[in-house]
């Protein structure tokens, strides 16, 4: 009894397979980048929303520091302090200081 030969072949690799194999990986590429970066946009819109609602809560500090301020450099607010605290306004001493003089 004759013995059967064993034949190795040698594995080819098809194009086809190749391909498949390449486009199934960019497509699972593009989908995980399409869901990485809508996530990191909305991360990132977060953010940005966060940071008007500082700069807006910022802002509306700064325009009631500036009426406090308004309100405590008033003229006659600080003479009222002054004249409770015995000191008297002298109307010789006042000096008038142009920003357009020049000397």
């Amino acid at each position: 009894m004759a013995k059967a030969k064993i034949v190795k072949r040698k594995r080819r690799l098809r194009i086809e397979g190749l391909a498949t194999l390449l486009l199934t990986v960019s497509i699972f590429g593009y989908f995980g980048a399409k869901f990485a970066l809508k996530s990191y946009n909305i991360t990132l819109q977060l953010k940005a929303q966060e940071s008007e609602q500082k700069a807006t809560a910022l802002k509306e500090d700064v325009a009631n520091l500036e009426a406090d301020i308004t309100k405590l450099e008033d003229r006659d607010r600080v003479l009222g302090m002054a004249e409770k605290e015995g000191i008297k306004t002298n109307q010789d001493n006042v000096v008038v200081v142009d920003k357009d003089e020049k000397k």
